[in-house]
C-alpha cells in the first residue's frame, strides 16, 4: 500500500499538468446567480465550468476570462493537484469535486488523509461521511444539479464550519 501511495495509487500523482482547451472561455459577466441558475440544468458540468464555480466559491468572482487562466489561481491555492491533466470539456468526475471541495474549505478529515493525503477517493469518501457529497463512485460524472447543492454546502461550511442538511437548515 505504501508503495502505491508514492507512485500515485493513492495520492494522485503523475505526470499530469496537461491543458486541452485552455482558451475556453466561461460566459461572459456572468454573477453566482445566473451561473448557479445555468448549472442546475445541465446534466453534466464540464471541468470548466466547475473552475468557475469553485472560483465563484473562493472569491465570489471569475475574472480569469479562460480555463487555463482560472487553473493557475486554484493550483496556487492547491484546489486543483500539480498533477492533474485538465480538459475544459472533460466532463467533471465526482472524485475531481471532492478533491477541490476539500482543499477549497480546507477540510482535514479523518485518519487516512492525515497519513495519505487528499486524494480524490479519500476526499468523496469524507465528503459522503459528513452528508456534503451523496454517495456515489469518484469516476461518476457530476449533474448540475449535484454541483449547485454541493458548491451550497461548501459556501455554508466556508462560512459556518458546519454542513448544512437538506432543508438548509445548520444542526448544533
Amino acid at each position: 500500500m505504501v508503495v502505491l501511495a508514492a507512485c500515485g495509487g493513492l495520492v494522485g500523482c503523475g505526470s499530469g499538468g496537461q491543458v486541452t482547451g485552455g482558451d475556453a472561455v466561461g460566459v461572459a459577466n456572468e454573477n453566482s446567480a445566473e451561473y448557479l441558475d445555468r448549472m442546475s440544468r445541465q446534466t453534466t458540468v464540464t471541468e470548466n465550468d466547475a473552475l468557475v464555480g469553485m472560483l465563484l466559491l473562493l472569491d465570489g468572482k471569475d475574472e480569469a476570462g479562460t480555463f487555463a487562466g482560472r487553473i493557475e489561481p486554484l493550483k496556487r491555492r492547491r484546489v486543483v493537484a500539480e498533477s492533474w491533466s485538465h480538459d475544459a470539456a472533460r466532463a467533471l468526475t465526482r472524485g475531481r469535486l471532492a478533491y477541490m471541495v476539500c482543499q477549497a474549505c480546507k477540510i482535514k478529515g479523518g485518519i487516512v488523509l492525515h497519513v495519505f493525503g487528499p486524494s480524490r477517493r479519500y476526499c468523496l469518501r469524507e465528503l459522503q461521511y459528513m452528508e456534503m457529497m451523496d454517495t456515489g463512485t469518484q469516476r461518476g460524472e457530476v449533474s448540475g444539479m449535484e454541483l449547485v447543492a454541493v458548491l451550497a454546502r461548501a459556501d455554508v461550511y466556508i462560512r459556518t464550519g458546519k454542513v448544512p442538511n437538506i432543508a438548509g437548515e445548520i444542526e448544533d
